[in-house]
């Protein structure tokens, strides 16, 4: 690893997802996660980790529990649509304030509003899992929208197939300003 990068797995999960989106965990009433934000911490840490953040969804309880520690910030994993027909998006947004959660919560019913807020307030931001239908709504048209509205994208989730993960790198990697245009 090269002296000037640094580690964080900036898509992780406490017990505070505790609304999943899968619908069987919802059914059975299981939380997406059960590991508490501290094991998230000692976890990342002991696999290399330089920094550590806590991506639950729609919330930063579990981010606000480790931020004392060293190396860490207020993450969240956002859900958001797109109005004009409730298709569902994940967007995650990284080194927030409690005060920029409030916001992006307020805002968060459109993907439009929470675009035009996480760019308005320079907060880090990317499409969570790209091509992986949240609840089976996402289509080609969505995805060519999201290529528009943002420039980052997950590349690697450990939730979706590693094919999935290759095809969503393959798919964002090949996008260049004259094929966007």
């Amino acid at each position: 690893m090269n002296a000037m990068q640094s580690r964080a797995d900036l898509h992780t999960h406490s017990k505070h997802s505790d609304r999943p989106s899968e619908w069987l965990l919802r059914r059975i009433g299981a939380p997406e996660s059960f590991v508490e934000p501290l094991e998230v911490y000692e976890t990342c840490r002991a696999r290399g980790m330089d920094f550590v953040t806590i991506t639950d969804h729609n919330r930063i309880d579990g981010g606000l529990e480790i931020a004392h520690l060293p190396g860490t910030f207020i993450s969240a994993e956002v859900t958001t649509y797109f109005p004009e027909d409730g298709c569902m998006v994940h967007c995650l947004v990284h080194g927030i304030t409690q005060e920029q959660f409030k916001a992006i919560q307020q805002v968060r019913e459109s993907i439009y509003e929470l675009r035009r807020l996480l760019v308005e307030q320079d907060i880090v931001h990317s499409i969570a899992h790209p091509l992986f239908s949240v609840h089976d709504r996402l289509t080609v048209d969505h995805i060519e929208k999201l290529m528009l509205l943002f420039n980052r994208f997950e590349g690697l989730n450990g939730s979706v197939s590693a094919r999935s993960n290759k095809v969503a790198n393959a798919v964002f990697r090949s996008l260049t300003a004259p094929r966007i245009a």
